[in-house]
């Protein structure tokens, strides 16, 4: 009987790139321009992806986990916060209106998410 070694590995760049392009590509529903989704696409791929390296070296009982994008991520407040910097700092005029899609907030949720986004930077 053979038994074969699986080593982990993180699973490419471009397949965690992939899979969050999908998500937020059906998320947006063409309310967000095409350009500006694809830079943050770009942007959240490049975080995420990032920290799973470092986790996944930091971490080694936990490569398992970090092998695989696993997309309640991709809803974590750090990449809410994420995403709203990266508007704030390109100064996108409709940001609010486009974060509330992404995020699936509505207006009150919104208001919560950029308080907590105010403490968490001052804190």
């Amino acid at each position: 009987m053979l038994f074969w070694k699986t080593e982990n590995k993180i699973e490419p760049r471009k397949d965690f790139y992939s899979k969050i392009k999908e998500y937020y590509v059906e998320l947006s529903d063409n309310q967000i321009p095409i350009e500006l989704l694809n830079e943050i696409i770009s942007k959240v791929t490049d975080e995420i992806y990032s920290d799973y390296k470092r986790f996944w070296k930091k971490y080694p009982k936990s490569r398992k986990r970090y092998s695989t994008l696993k997309m309640d991520d991709i809803e974590h407040p750090s990449v809410y916060f994420i995403i709203t910097d990266f508007m704030n700092k390109k100064e996108i005029s409709k940001s609010r209106e486009y974060s509330k899609v992404l995020f699936k907030m509505n207006d009150e949720e919104f208001d919560k998410h950029l308080d907590y986004k105010d403490w968490y930077d001052t804190k």
